[in-house]
């Protein structure tokens, strides 16, 4: 009997949800930047591949506060995959690679040509200090910009990932889509643009666009004739989620806006719902996931049964 109880015991187990990747959503970047927020998409493009740090839950943004050369040398030091566990550690690290002179004061846009774009932008007001949403906005412009054969994106170690309609997804210790017949995994902690972080809910949906982290592929140096280096992937702090081998996952998935927006609709009649109709919802879903969980402990109940009276018959 013991052995039946066992049987039992892992058949539920099977049945229950599998887990997923940890993600970050629109809702669990900033505490103060909302899900409605206009450059939503902006932000988290930004945040996924480390250039607006990787702060997360619990963390503030502070949009319209001006952006600190000790905040931006951390998050270029996590971008270039620089050794170094904290923002102090991250920073030094980047003005020991002359990324940045100095670490005291608000950030010009000079010094964002000479880190990120070796001096390839036009700048009308080069000497000028940014709040981080003008950081953001400028970021955004030109992060597709040619430097001599290679993009901002690139240099971190990204590349543009694939778009096009889920067909279906891949789920369990690690996530992954499926595209035309081609399966895309899911890095560690990817930034989700979706309704949902439920990988079983994307299927059906457009993708509409996505990011790979590419490992250590970074090109360092602030010249036109720069080398990659791919050793650095240890020593990111919180940088960029570096695969276990040296294939491309996806750090970032945005799903079409339109998607979205329509399931931001559902929400908000959901949310004007009258108390009345909220409790006859939550009681149908209640008993629809009663109904499941019965049927199957039924089913596993019913296949002991009849090994047990086969096995007496024999």
């Amino acid at each position: 009997m013991r052995k039946y109880l066992l049987l039992l015991l892992m058949s539920t187990l099977f049945m229950a949800p599998a887990a997923y990747a940890h993600t970050m959503d629109k809702s669990t970047l900033f505490t103060d930047v909302p899900e409605t927020t206009s450059n939503i998409q902006d932000i988290m493009v930004l945040h996924s591949i480390g250039l607006l740090g990787y702060n997360g839950k619990d963390m503030a943004l502070n949009p319209t506060d001006n952006l600190s050369r000790k905040d931006f040398a951390s998050w270029v030091g996590g971008f270039f995959g620089l050794e170094g566990a904290t923002v102090d550690e991250l920073a030094q690290a980047a003005q020991k690679e002359e990324y940045i002179s100095s670490l005291e004061g608000d950030l010009t846009y000079k010094e964002i040509n000479t880190a990120l774009f070796h001096h390839k932008l036009e700048l009308e007001n080069p000497d000028a200090t940014m709040s981080k949403e003008e950081y953001i906005a400028f970021l955004t412009e030109h992060l597709d910009d040619d430097m001599g054969g290679h993009t901002l994106l690139q240099m971190g170690g990204f590349a543009e990932g694939p778009t096009g309609t889920i067909e279906d997804v891949v789920t369990g210790d690690e996530t992954g889509i499926i595209i035309n017949g081609k399966t895309y995994m899911l890095s560690g902690h990817p930034r989700i643009f979706a309704e949902s972080t439920d990988a079983k809910s994307w299927v059906g949906q457009q993708l509409e666009r996505s990011i790979f982290t590419t490992a250590g592929d970074h090109h360092h140096g602030h010249d036109d004739n720069q080398e990659g280096h791919g050793d650095h992937e240890e020593g990111h702090g919180e940088g960029h989620d570096a695969p276990a081998t040296n294939a491309a996952t996806l750090q970032y998935v945005q799903f079409s806006s339109t998607q979205v927006a329509a399931d931001d609709t559902k929400e908000v009649q959901s949310s004007n719902a009258t108390p009345r109709e909220e409790q006859q919802t939550d009681e149908t879903t209640s008993s629809n996931s009663s109904i499941v969980w019965v049927i199957a402990i039924l089913v596993v109940l019913a296949a002991i049964f009849a090994f047990v009276f086969v096995k007496r018959k024999k």
